[in-house]
C-alpha cells in the first residue's frame, strides 16, 4: 500500500499585507479522499479562499477627509470600527483618492486620546506627533490621520491658526470623543 497517496492535503494560511485579506490554500485531494465540496466544481489544483481578516471589527463610521494642504483637491478615505473581541474603537486609513501611499493598519482611539490629552491647550503641534502610533513605514499616514482628525466628522484636532500644517486640539475635543464612542455598528449587507 503506497503510504503517499493516503496523506490528507496540506492546508497553508497566508496574509498578504497588500490587501489585508487571509487567504486559506487548500491543496487538491487525493485519490480515495473523500470529495471536498469546494473542490467539486474546480479543475485547478489549488482553491484559494478569501478569509475576512478584520471580522472582529464592525464600522461605526466611514467617512472621506479633505488633506491638509488648501492646493490638494484630493480625499483620504478613513474608517472607524468597533473591536467586538477587546470593545475597543479603532480608525485607519482605507483610500487615497488622489495616489500616494499609506498604511491601512488599524489604529486605537485611545492612544490618540492619550495623545491629545497631553496637548490640549498647548502650543501647535505638527503631524510628526501621531508616528508613535502608527507602525506602517509610509511617510504620509500621519499627515493623513491629521486630516482625518481634523474633518468635520470626527473634529478632534483643528488647524491651528499659525500654518495650514500645524494643529492644536479642537477645544470641544471630549464631546466629540464621546460622540465617537456612542456610535452604533453600521448595518451590514448578507
Amino acid at each position: 500500500m503506497n503510504n503517499k497517496a493516503n496523506k490528507a492535503p496540506k492546508e497553508r494560511t497566508h496574509v498578504d499585507t497588500n490587501t489585508d485579506v487571509k487567504v486559506d490554500v487548500i491543496t487538491e485531494k487525493k485519490a480515495g479522499d473523500k470529495p471536498d465540496k469546494a473542490l467539486a466544481n474546480t479543475n485547478s489544483k489549488t482553491l484559494l479562499m478569501p478569509v475576512e481578516v478584520d471580522s472582529p471589527y464592525k464600522s461605526v463610521l466611514i467617512g472621506m477627509a479633505p488633506k491638509l494642504s488648501a492646493k490638494s483637491t484630493g480625499l483620504i478615505g478613513y474608517e472607524i470600527a468597533v473591536n467586538e473581541e477587546n470593545k475597543c474603537r479603532y480608525l485607519r486609513l482605507t483610500s487615497n483618492d488622489s495616489g500616494g501611499l499609506f498604511s491601512k493598519e488599524w489604529v486605537n482611539l485611545e492612544d490618540i486620546y492619550t495623545i491629545l490629552e497631553n496637548l490640549a491647550g498647548k502650543k501647535p503641534f505638527k503631524s510628526s506627533t501621531f508616528k508613535p502610533i502608527i507602525k506602517g513605514g509610509s511617510a504620509n499616514n500621519v499627515s493623513f490621520l491629521s486630516a482625518v482628525l481634523r474633518c468635520e466628522e470626527v473634529a478632534l484636532i483643528v488647524q491651528s491658526h499659525k500654518n495650514q500644517f500645524l494643529h492644536v486640539v479642537h477645544t470641544k475635543w471630549t464631546e466629540h470623543r464621546e460622540n465617537l464612542s456612542t456610535l452604533k455598528p453600521l448595518p451590514t449587507s448578507s
